[in-house]
Formats: C-alpha cells, sequence, structure tokens
C-alpha cells in the first residue's frame, strides 16, 4: 500500500452526548483510532446532538474528558451535528426536488420521507464478508422530523459524505442500518464508505453489556483507579486476534499491530477479573515515577497527609500488591487508620504462650525504643535480629504476632517495610494499647 492510499483512510467515531461514555463505545473509538494510525490515516470525533430532549452538556463533556484521558485523540476538528441543520435541510431538499422523497404533514408541521426503493442490498462487511438485505421489506424512512432536526440514518450519511469518511467500523447493532445508509447515498449520488460491524461485547450471561454487569462507563474505571493503558490493553483483546501469546501491548505495540482482518466475528465475553489482571501489569510496567505521579494525583489528601517520604515508601511498597489505585485503602487501611477491631480467633492462636506479651514489651522498649527513626526498615530489621538473638529466639516468634499488633491481619508486605511507613510513634502506641488489651483479658 502506498503512501497515498494510507493517508485516505479516514475513520470516525460518534458518541451521542446522552450518557456517559461505554466500554463498548470505547472499544469501537479505540478500533477506529488504531486503524487510523495503522494505516497512516485520520481519526475524527463527531458529537452526534440532535436529540434535543436527551443530549446534555454534562455528558460531552465527559465523553471529551474521557477520550483526552485515554489518549485517543483526533486529528481534526470537532464535528457537532446540532450546528450542521442548514446542511441536511440542503441535502433533503435535494432529494425532495428529484422526486425521492416527500413530505408528511402532521398537526400543521412537515416531515420529510425518503422512499425505500424495493430492491436487494448486497454489500462487503470487512469483518462479516457478504451481507444481503431486501429493502422490499423495509418501510420509507423519515429523515428530517417535523422540528427541523434530521434523524440518525441521513445525518450520519452527510456526515460520513461531507467528512470523506473512507471507513465506517462500529458495532454490529448497527449492521441493520447499514442497506438503509446505502440506498441514502445512492440516492444522493454519492460514493458510500467500507463498513465493518465488530462482534458486541457481553456480560458472563451472553446478554449485550450493561448496568446490570457492573460498571460499564469510562468515568466510573477512571475514577476507580484503572490505567488508561490497562483499560485500553483489555477492551482490544475483545474481538481482536492478537499475536499468539502475547496479552499485554502498549496503544504503540496495538497502532503497530492492528489489522481489520484480524477481528473476530464472534461475541465478546466481558471478564472483569482479566481487566484487573492487565490493568495490574500495566501498573508494574510504567516507571517508578510515573506510577508515584499517577497515584499521588490519584490520592492528594493522603499524600499531603503522610508526608511525601513516606508516602513514597508506602506506595513503593504495595506497587506489586494492587490492582488499581482503589486497592490501597483497602490493602493497608491499617496505615490511614488504627486497627478498630482484631480477630479473637487469631489472637488467641497467636498468643498461647503466656511469655510472648513479655517479649513483645521488652522488644518494645528495649529495641525499638532506642531507633531515633524508622526511616530505615534494614535498621528495624538489624536490631530485631539483635534481639532476638540476645535471647535466643527465631526471629518468626516474634515476627506474626508483631504484624498482628500493627495491623490487624496475618499478612502484609515485609514487617520491617510496613513499620518504617506507620512511624516509630504509631508503631509504639499501637503496640501499647494491644499489649494492654491482652492483659486485662488475660
Amino acid at each position: 500500500m502506498t503512501e497515498t492510499q494510507k493517508s485516505a483512510v479516514r475513520v470516525r467515531f460518534a458518541p451521542s452526548p446522552t450518557g456517559y461514555l461505554h466500554i463498548g463505545g470505547v472499544r469501537t473509538a479505540l478500533f477506529n483510532f488504531l486503524y487510523a494510525r495503522n494505516q497512516g490515516g485520520t481519526f475524527l470525533l463527531r458529537i452526534e446532538d440532535t436529540d434535543q430532549l436527551r443530549s446534555k452538556p454534562e455528558f460531552e463533556q465527559e465523553i471529551l474528558a474521557s477520550m483526552k484521558w485515554l489518549g485517543l485523540q483526533w486529528d481534526e476538528a470537532l464535528v457537532y451535528q446540532s450546528r450542521r441543520l442548514d446542511r441536511y435541510r440542503e441535502a433533503a431538499a435535494d432529494l425532495l426536488q428529484r422526486g425521492l422523497a416527500f413530505e408528511q404533514e402532521k398537526e400543521g408541521k412537515k416531515a420529510v420521507v425518503f422512499k425505500m426503493p424495493p430492491k436487494k442490498i448486497l454489500f462487503h462487511d470487512l469483518v462479516h464478508g457478504p451481507v444481503e438485505f431486501d429493502a422490499a421489506l423495509f418501510e420509507d424512512l423519515v429523515i428530517m422530523k417535523s422540528d427541523g432536526f434530521p434523524t440518525y440514518h441521513f445525518a450520519v450519511v452527510v456526515d460520513d459524505h461531507d467528512m470523506s469518511v473512507s471507513h465506517v467500523v462500529r458495532g454490529d447493532d448497527h449492521l441493520s442500518n447499514t442497506p438503509r445508509q446505502l440506498l441514502l447515498y445512492e440516492a444522493l449520488g454519492w460514493k458510500p464508505p467500507k463498513y465493518g460491524h465488530l462482534p458486541l461485547i457481553a456480560g458472563s450471561d451472553g446478554a449485550p453489556l450493561s448496568k446490570r454487569h457492573g460498571a460499564v462507563s469510562v468515568t466510573h474505571y477512571r475514577n476507580e483507579g484503572y490505567l488508561p493503558e490497562g483499560l485500553l490493553n483489555y477492551l482490544a483483546l475483545l474481538g481482536w486476534g492478537a499475536d499468539a501469546n502475547q496479552e499485554l501491548f502498549s496503544l504503540q505495540d496495538l497502532s503497530k499491530k492492528f489489522s481489520l482482518k484480524r477481528i473476530n466475528k464472534a461475541q465478546a465475553c466481558f471478564n472483569p477479573e482479566k481487566l484487573l489482571w492487565i490493568n495490574s501489569q500495566h501498573l508494574k510496567l510504567i516507571s517508578e515515577e510515573d506510577y508515584l505521579r499517577r497515584i499521588t494525583e490519584f490520592y492528594p489528601d493522603e499524600a499531603r497527609t503522610l508526608g511525601e517520604a513516606v508516602w513514597r515508601r508506602l506506595v513503593l511498597l504495595y506497587r506489586t500488591r494492587i490492582k488499581i489505585f482503589r486497592d490501597l485503602k483497602s490493602e493497608a487501611s491499617y496505615v490511614f487508620e488504627d486497627v478498630a477491631e482484631y480477630d479473637l480467633k487469631i489472637r488467641e492462636d497467636l498468643f498461647k504462650d503466656s511469655a510472648l506479651p513479655g517479649i513483645l514489651e521488652a522488644w518494645s522498649q528495649e529495641c525499638l525504643q532506642g531507633l531515633s527513626s524508622f526511616d530505615s526498615h534494614e535498621e528495624i530489621d538489624k536490631k530485631t535480629r539483635e534481639f532476638c538473638a540476645s535471647r535466643g529466639l527465631e526471629l518468626k516468634v516474634l515476627i506474626h504476632p508483631a504484624r498482628f499488633m500493627l495491623t490487624g491481619t496475618t499478612v502484609s508486605p515485609g514487617l520491617f517495610e510496613l513499620m518504617s511507613v506507620l512511624g516509630k510513634t504509631d508503631c509504639q502506641s499501637r503496640i501499647r494499647a494491644f499489649l494492654a488489651g491482652v492483659s486485662r483479658t488475660s
């Protein structure tokens, strides 16, 4: 393919601002974006806002913000259907003048109706191959409503023609719309774009992905602390065949490898657990400084409260333990607030030895108290080992109950790294309060 041929590729994403940007819409936008980048073409964004009742500025703002957050940047100026009403009326007038449409009056207002020619429509879909419809089964099509606004079918045909769209890549739910739009192209004397219809994304029950399957808007995933890289990587794998055994891709990698020929015809099933796993891998792939910047932007108040040094230690300690940024607050809840309640069964199991509270008290007073600060977890480790050696104790005898005292859990990152995050004052305060509680119940 020559460079001239490549540059002729022009694709578009055309959301309606009647709700938040849906995951299915993002995948459509992504596939269009990737095809444009792969072919050296142009990716366009059009806001289809002719639904006066349901279109809202806040939805438009959310769509644009989500697209920018995802990194799916469009190449030319935004197009708004609501600003093109004269153009639609002009095209409708042409069809009326040539007898291919007629006016239909109702309650003193006139709509324009396209005469549906009774013929077979055969076209080659870029995903599904040959597709045939019988237009004789279609009713005549309203193209301009009595309120002066175009219907969906008419507006997209006029827009795609005027924007020189070469390929329309959209969901399977639009497949039955294509023959009507092809007939409008024919009536207007315009060359139609090539069409490709993507398999829909389904929930675990096989039904189209919807709110009942859980979150479906980009805003939700952004607010939960997913990375745009993780979300796009996962959505690319829904209906597109990547290289064997490769699952992790950057947007640049996807742009190089993407091909419409490798889109699967079968419906893709959304798997939240797989999305979480892919996102966790991207958390590990981004640079340390980028990770620190992003998680700090996600938790500005917490970062400010803990201070730069402690915050850095904390988030790096949990980098391989969280899958999304939101996990930090649950995984490290004991860092942000004192342990509210201890599991009595675990406490009984860990403190069977009546001598243990005394050992822990001595560790706190004789070992930890001597440290000026807990900034160095290596120093806490060293002093604790020396304390255990001096008493003939195995390190594990102390570590497991100490972890439970400080966190209320039996699983955490390394005890000494965690103590460095909590700080000397907090650690010793928790140890005293816990041992006092053990003493009262003994």
